[in-house]
């Protein structure tokens, strides 16, 4: 099973649309796990006749979108549990962001991994965005997955996932646009 994964698209805010080239990517998926900051509903409706679409909230999302989006969602696909969270969460607390900002970028990032490893207890894998870095990596038994940002930022590319899925192993890899 093939599921494209994306995160923080900011549409229209960080571009009009989504890149042609993330919707060439996605042709023949099985799934899309949009892992939140969409923004406008636009965006799901294109990547909807691709294939089935599973999204999450992210702060950025309008309250019109977040009628339609749970703050994140446990979901199975070929025997395999995946969390689905944007990560946003983990930064809420006010004392918490006062606190990261004199923190090196390593460890705002290990704080972020560790706030998305405690959404979901029992998953082989957690997609997450809000940090725009593209991130895939072993956590004990779990899979974090992050795939980036689909638009370019802060002089990286754009980027989005795939997750394959066999009948013994997972594994992710990111797609530079």
């Amino acid at each position: 099973m093939r599921i494209g994964v994306l995160a923080d698209t900011h549409v229209p805010n960080g571009s009009p649309a989504l890149p042609p080239r993330a919707l060439e990517i996605f042709r023949g998926v099985d799934i899309i796990l949009h892992a939140g900051d969409i923004c406008t509903l636009s965006v799901l409706q294109q990547l909807e006749p691709i294939a089935q679409t599973f999204a999450v909230a992210g702060e950025q999302d309008s309250p019109e979108l977040r009628k339609f989006l749970q703050e994140k969602q446990r979901l199975e696909f070929a025997k395999r549990a995946i969390g689905l969270v944007h990560g946003h969460r983990a930064w809420e607390r006010d004392w918490l962001t006062r606190a990261t900002l004199h923190l090196s970028a390593t460890r705002r990032a290990q704080m972020l991994y560790a706030a998305v490893l405690r959404e979901f207890a029992d998953v082989d894998a957690i997609v997450f965005g809000h940090s725009h870095a593209p991130y895939i990596k072993m956590h004990g038994s779990v899979l974090l997955f992050n795939p980036g940002s689909a638009m370019p930022d802060a002089g990286r590319p754009g980027t989005v996932g795939m997750l394959e899925i066999g009948t013994h192993a997972m594994k992710g890899r990111i797609i530079a646009l």
